[in-house]
C-alpha cells in the first residue's frame, strides 16, 4: 500500500475525476474548522481540533466521509439520504458527479466539535 505523506500528495495521487471533489471537500472542511489540524492518519486526510473531527477517503467511484457513529445519527442519515447521498453508520458518499453537501456537512463537523468538547477533561 502506498504511504502519502500529506493531504496534497493523497489528494495529487487521486484520479482526476476525484481530484475537484477533494479539493472542494478539503476547503470546505478547512473553512468550517478554522485552526484545525490537517494530517494524514491511517494513509487518508484527516482533520482535528484537540481531537480527531473528521476525515476522507476516496474510493473507485466516491469520496467517503467519516465523521462518527456519535454524530450521524438516524435523523442525519436520513436527511443525506432524501438528498441523494448513500450513508452508512458514521459516514456518507460522496459521487463525483455530486455536489459536496455543505449544509449537512457543516451541521455534522459542527456536532462532532460540540462533542469533542464534551468529552475534555
Amino acid at each position: 500500500m502506498k504511504k502519502f505523506l500529506s493531504v496534497d500528495d493523497y489528494i495529487a495521487q487521486a484520479s482526476a475525476e476525484a481530484q475537484p471533489t477533494l479539493k472542494k471537500l478539503r476547503s470546505f472542511i478547512k473553512k468550517t474548522l478554522p485552526g484545525c489540524e490537517e494530517k494524514i492518519w491511517y494513509n487518508v486526510p484527516f482533520y482535528f481540533l484537540e481531537n480527531e473531527i473528521a476525515g476522507f477517503a476516496v474510493l473507485k467511484n466516491h469520496v467517503n466521509v467519516g465523521v462518527g457513529p456519535a454524530v450521524m445519527t438516524a435523523t442525519e442519515r436520513s436527511r443525506l439520504e432524501a438528498d441523494g447521498y448513500h450513508t452508512g453508520k458514521g459516514t456518507f458518499h460522496i459521487k463525483f458527479d455530486q455536489p459536496i453537501p455543505t449544509e449537512h456537512l457543516k451541521r455534522l463537523l459542527q456536532a462532532k466539535v460540540k462533542l469533542s468538547r464534551m468529552k475534555r477533561p
